[in-house]
């Protein structure tokens, strides 16, 4: 005798996800989970055999391929293996963490470093560490959604402000003046609309307001700023940054994460983050690229930066000539605004078949009604290259 399992219901909301992702692939207009079988610097051959141009990428400095990246990554692993003892505080702390850890407070300009497992972590563990019952976490309306995770887990009271609205943040600061700590919490460079934090005005309400300042540096550490240490560094305010969250997994071509402040809040979170003590210790092979990689950024940083920037220039400025919308883009996240999910989903799928792996944003990764395609634009990137991205993706928008 056989029984039938019935469909497991996930609520409306779920339900209406799974709807949509169903008629996509019946429609042809998937188009997520690309399946790369061999990576090409900046082009890759996916598992059906098609060769595609890579604008899906955030290895913007283009350091993943790097003789020195490879072979650290490599020698790491023949050094300790592939994987860790335990948790960092108890066994999974290597002399290559230790290595990595001062590296990037050198990089960062700041005393210390702690690592953590990914970037999102990082935030979650700084946040949730922090903040506590009777504080007020401060947050941009479009920071990264480990942000606002982590301000709901810390407990504090979550106050979100309009993007980028200084007025509006000072208002919402004046009126936590009975709240025991203020912090404001800002991407620097905002990964979905492509624009800086004004992180000048945030720092002047900071001081005025006596609240803790959090930048996550994820998508602009290593990328902007004289010395690559991000977008407190580019506007003028990196000593006036309490704590730096990042990833290595955009400039640094490995993955991770961390977080760089004063020595005491770093062996703080070492001792209390559950995001730090409850997961294992990066393995030796990411801390190992990720070790040169801040060397090589360190060492040929400026002309990657520049080559970076002048390709994303170069991008934006034939987008807003064919008249797509870019937004408020002004980095090397240049996004192109479209507005209906399935309008997305179609586009993207059409670049695709057309040899262009784009990157399409979706809610609650975005605002509802706010669908989008990222690209990301990396120092690797040829000037033919830029030009056939903008032509393909003027030509798919009118079609």
């Amino acid at each position: 005798m056989t029984t039938t399992t019935p469909a497991m219901d996930f609520g409306p909301a779920l339900n209406s996800v799974l709807d949509t992702v169903d008629r996509w692939q019946e429609e042809g207009n998937y188009p997520l989970f690309p399946v790369i079988a061999e990576p090409l610097g900046t082009r890759a051959r996916l598992a059906d055999g098609r060769l595609v141009s890579v604008f899906g990428s955030c290895d913007y400095l283009g350091l993943s391929r790097h003789p020195a990246v490879t072979e650290a990554a490599v020698a790491a692993v023949q050094r300790f293996g592939t994987h860790c003892y335990g948790t960092q505080p108890v066994g999974g702390f290597t002399e290559l963490h230790r290595e990595l850890e001062s590296s990037l407070a050198t990089f960062f300009g700041t005393p210390a470093a702690a690592l953590f497992p990914t970037g999102m972590q990082a935030n979650i563990g700084v946040l949730a560490t922090l903040a506590g019952p009777g504080d007020a976490v401060l947050s941009d309306q479009l920071n990264h959604g480990s942000i606002t995770m982590g301000g709901r887990l810390s407990g504090a009271r979550l106050v979100t402000f309009r993007h980028n609205d200084l007025a509006d943040l000072e208002a919402k600061l004046i009126a936590a003046v009975g709240d025991r700590r203020r912090i404001i919490v800002v991407d620097g460079l905002f990964s979905a609309d492509g624009d800086f934090a004004p992180l000048a005005g945030i720092a002047d309400l900071a001081d005025r307001h006596d609240a803790l300042l959090i930048v996550d540096e994820a998508h602009s550490g290593g990328v902007v700023g004289p010395h690559g240490r991000g977008a407190a560094e580019l506007l003028g305010v990196l000593d006036r940054v309490d704590v730096i969250t990042g990833t290595m997994s955009k400039a640094f071509a490995s993955t991770g994460g961390f977080a760089c402040g004063s020595e005491r809040v770093m062996r703080m979170l070492r001792h209390s983050a559950g995001a730090y003590l409850l997961s294992l210790g990066l393995v030796p092979a990411t801390v190992g690229a990720a070790v040169a990689a801040v060397r090589v950024a360190t060492e040929e940083g400026q002309r990657l930066r520049t080559r970076t920037a002048d390709n994303a220039s170069a991008l934006r400025a034939r987008l807003r000539e064919a008249g797509v919308n870019i937004g408020a883009s002004e980095a090397h996240v240049v996004l192109v605004h479209i507005g209906r999910v399935d309008d997305t989903a179609r586009i993207a799928t059409r670049l695709l078949e057309q040899g262009f792996l784009v990157n399409p944003l979706f809610p609650p990764a975005v605002p509802i009604g706010g669908a989008r395609l990222r690209i990301g634009v990396t120092s690797a990137h040829g000037r033919d290259e830029i030009d056939a991205v903008a032509k393909a993706i003027t030509h798919a928008q009118t079609c």
